[in-house]
This record gives structure tokens, sequence and C-alpha cells, in this order.
């Protein structure tokens, strides 16, 4: 063999190790750009079904359709300290584990009626469960209603929002003379 051959065999060999791996093992991404929070695609999309189950979709967007989950990942990241954001990812790693002790499956694996079930069981016992989980799911719905009822969506075509003082404020009207100081 030539030391041409070898040379073309140890790179062809090279990139293979160095790009295989990433090929195969490769975690979802997730979509959108975070600062410091460590979550992956996998722990997006558990989010997203969390949020959809708190706010379903009916003739109206629900939570997932207005990304009420991209928000509270956001809330996360750029509003809470350190300590928090840690209890946070370890809570939403754990809550899979949480729901398979209460109902036998994970959220994951459980239809749209079993969720419902699931999220009732979590409410109800909430005390049981570790701090992380409990810290994970608090600010998980906290953000989850208010990254909903602050979207367009809401805030154009369910409660429709008017700037202040409104359309009924008269700034330039003639006082009467039951207002006069005497």
């Amino acid at each position: 063999m030539n030391r041409r051959e070898v040379l073309k065999q140890m790179a062809i060999g090279t990139t293979a190790a160095i790009l295989l791996p990433s090929c195969l093992s490769e975690p979802r991404r997730i979509s959108i750009a975070l600062q410091s929070l460590a979550v992956n695609g996998d722990d997006e999309a558990l989010l997203a079904e969390l949020a959809e189950t708190l706010i379903p979709e009916t003739d109206t967007p629900g939570a997932k359709t207005t990304m009420a989950h991209h928000f509270t990942l956001v809330m996360i990241d750029d509003c809470q300290p350190d300590d928090i954001k840690t209890k946070y990812v370890n809570g939403l790693r754990s809550f899979e584990d949480a729901c398979r002790k209460l109902g036998g499956k994970t959220f994951m694996e459980s239809n749209s009626e079993e969720r419902v079930a699931l999220l009732r069981q979590v409410e109800a016992n909430i005390d049981q469960f570790p701090e992380e989980v409990r810290t994970f799911y608090h600010f998980t719905r906290r953000y989850i209603i208010q990254g909903y009822t602050s979207s367009s969506f809401f805030l154009t075509n369910v409660k429709p929002y008017e700037l202040v003082p409104g359309p009924n404020f008269k700034g330039c009207v003639p006082v009467d003379e039951s207002f006069k100081a005497t």
C-alpha cells in the first residue's frame, strides 16, 4: 500500500469517527434560543403537551397553538434565579416518573383523558411530590396560563385589549355647576 492510500483511508476513518456518534445519539433540539436553561426537544414536547392538557384546543386555539409553552421556558430562563432554574429542570425530568407512580403510565404515554386525570391527581397530591416536581408544576401552570392570556389571540379575540383611558373617555367637556368649587 502506498502512503497516499493510507492517508486517504485515515482521513475517511477519522471523519467517520467524528461524525457518526453525533448522528446516532443527537437528542432533539429545542426550537427556541435559551440562554441558561438546559432543556432539549423532548422536554419541550412534554411541556407543549402539558400546556395543551391545561388549556386544550377547542373551537379556539389552545395553549400549545399559542406557544404558551415557549413563553414558560423564556420566563423561567429570563426571570428566575439559578436555583429555581435547576429545580425546574430537575422537576421537568422527574415529572414523568411522578406520573408513572400515580397512573402506571408516563404523561407522554397517556391519552388526553388520562392526562387530565393525571393532572387532577397531581394537583390533589401535590404535597406528596418532591420539591423539584412541585416547583416545576407550580411555575409551569402559572406561566402557561399567563402566556395564554397574554397571547395575541386571547387579547384580540377572547378579551380584546383596550388602551387606557378607553373609548368612553371625554377629556374636554364643560364642568357643570355641581362640580364647581364654592
